[in-house]
């Protein structure tokens, strides 16, 4: 079980699907994508830490490109953070 969990949040950092990883982990789509909108199940926590890891690596790019001058990078940061600030 903890391998299926692994491979969920593997799988979700690669931005798979949730039909994809289903099929990858021989498991039913319909109930995996019940189970992540729910939130509460290990699979659901595995396959939302899996998204963010990546999230996380994307925007730490993001976030230096822009402190390079990047015009495209800072407005993707300035809408982050206006989107933290939303938040708070």
């Amino acid at each position: 079980m903890d391998e299926i969990i692994d491979q969920i949040e593997d799988y979700a950092g690669l931005l798979l699907t949730v039909d994809e990883i289903a099929l990858l982990l021989d498991l039913d789509s319909a109930e995996l994508r019940r189970e992540i909108r729910h939130g509460k199940s290990a699979r659901a926590k595995a396959y939302q830490k899996g998204k963010l890891k990546t999230i996380v690596e994307v925007r730490r790019q993001t976030v230096l490109f822009a402190k390079k001058g990047s015009p495209a990078a800072e407005n993707l940061v300035n809408h982050y953070m206006t989107k933290q600030q939303q938040n708070e």
